[in-house]
């Protein structure tokens, strides 16, 4: 599940760009973190048979590092005190647990809501357990990679999470990833989640101006085309003013247009071009926006 590939792609400005930078050196840091605990936690295979079947012993040190579980015995990795102490640790160290257990919900939910990617790690059974996927994606839209076939596939479902977690429509089945109907209804809540649409979506203009009236800046993602239509770019500009920046430069020269995006945010004039910068009425809107702005 790991290699899934999707088909929504981020747009490539520079705010998204610092984004992935920022979670590649999270991931890294993460990954770290979980070798410096695993090195910890191996500490107890050294320990004595007798001890590693020690259930005191093994709770004391899943406690420390839940990542321990992996070296008590088989009969501990069964035992659901000592899982559940592992789990509410460290949720990662449900891989370590008995198949039953893995199985278990009161497990799962706790290793999930501690590490939502332990998802991957749950039976079949728990990985379609609405509960539980909705719990993961709560804390990181990215676990519903994890999740059964038929729960990407549920648009209801998706809608609710990307609502807080706009990521997890990355991991949308394919029957949702190319609906139009889909992404419409997933962007009049939120139309920054248009970045993670396919790009025959950048292109809609459909579904690109539903998504504008909600987040003006998402026509940074949008086709050249579009960034030349006239009624895409004011979708924008009237919710974004500075989106103006990424309309095309026959529209960064059009009146109508600047006018729209300085009246909204006074601070557009400069995305303008630049024989705006002196003209009169440009001017006096930007002076009317900037007073307004300051409650005048």
């Amino acid at each position: 599940k790991n290699g899934r590939e999707t088909a929504g792609s981020c747009c490539c400005h520079g705010s998204c760009r610092l984004l992935m930078e920022a979670k590649t050196r999270k991931a890294a840091e993460d990954e770290v973190t979980a070798c410096d605990g695993i090195s910890e936690a191996a500490s107890f295979e050294d320990e004595e048979p007798l001890l590693q079947n020690n259930k005191e012993a093994a709770l004391k040190a899943v406690r420390k590092n839940g990542y321990s579980l992996g070296f008590v015995s088989r009969q501990l990795q069964n035992d659901l005190e000592v899982v559940l102490a592992a789990v509410q640790q460290n949720g990662l160290a449900l891989e370590k647990a008995s198949p039953a257990l893995r199985n278990d919900k009161e497990v799962v939910l706790a290793a999930v809501t501690r590490s939502p990617w332990a998802l991957e790690f749950a039976s079949q059974e728990m990985q379609d357990d609405r509960d539980v996927v909705v719990a993961a994606c709560l804390k990181d839209g990215n676990a519903l990679q994890f999740a059964s076939e038929e729960l990407r596939r549920n648009s209801e479902l998706l809608i609710d999470l990307a609502a807080r977690h706009a990521e997890c429509l990355k991991w949308a089945g394919q029957e949702l990833m190319y609906s139009k109907r889909f992404w419409v209804q997933v962007v009049k809540r939120d139309g920054r989640a248009l970045r993670y649409a396919p790009p025959v979506f950048h292109k809609d203009r459909d579904v690109a101006i539903f998504a504008l009236r909600k987040y003006g800046l998402v026509l940074s993602c949008l086709s050249e085309e579009l960034r030349d239509d006239e009624r895409v770019v004011k979708a924008a500009v009237a919710r974004h003013g500075a989106a103006l920046q990424f309309a095309s430069l026959r529209l960064r020269r059009t009146k109508e247009i600047v006018m729209e995006a300085v009246l909204q945010n006074a601070s557009s004039l400069r995305y303008a071009a630049p024989e705006y910068r002196l003209d009169p009425e440009a001017m006096a809107a930007h002076g009317f926006s900037e007073d307004r702005a300051k409650g005048k």
